[in-house]
């Protein structure tokens, strides 16, 4: 009887690595799509997420593949600004060279991203009334500047 569940167990394990391997050649002919590369071998996408999240192997080759796709990707907008694509070189410009102040807006933050006010709450009722008017001034203000 062991011998049998043994054969049924082996035989499991291949159909799957089988199935595998197969998502993972739709995977890459979809350009890492998910839900195309799962639909074409024929598997759910929680059975791909489960072979993802428990094959350390699998998830390696996903993750290959998804790199290998950004590369295509990248490799079509080099070759559309090489052809002089306008579109493009303000697409790269601003995704790419923010450093070099390529951007729509700037956003300021402090160290590794993090807020430059820590977000702490003021309780107005401890403020005092010079404190009070000198906030009611500001509102003002700023209401004037909307009008």
């Amino acid at each position: 009887m062991s011998n049998r569940t043994d054969k049924s167990t082996q035989k499991k394990q291949e159909n799957m690595a089988k199935s595998k391997e197969e998502f993972l050649d739709h995977f890459a002919k979809s350009l890492a799509l998910v839900a195309s590369a799962c639909r074409k071998t024929g598997i759910s996408r929680q059975t791909f997420y489960r072979w993802y999240d428990n094959d350390d192997d699998f998830r390696q080759k996903v993750d290959d593949v998804r790199e290998l796709a950004k590369d295509s990707v990248e490799a079509s907008i080099f070759d559309k600004i090489r052809n002089g694509d306008t579109t493009m070189m303000i697409f790269y410009a601003k995704t790419r060279m923010k450093d070099r102040g390529y951007v729509e807006r700037r956003e300021i933050v402090g160290k590794n991203g993090a807020p430059l006010m820590g977000g702490h709450d003021i309780d107005v009722d401890n403020l005092t009334d010079e404190q009070k008017e000198v906030l009611r001034q500001i509102g003002n203000d700023m209401l004037d500047k909307t009008e």
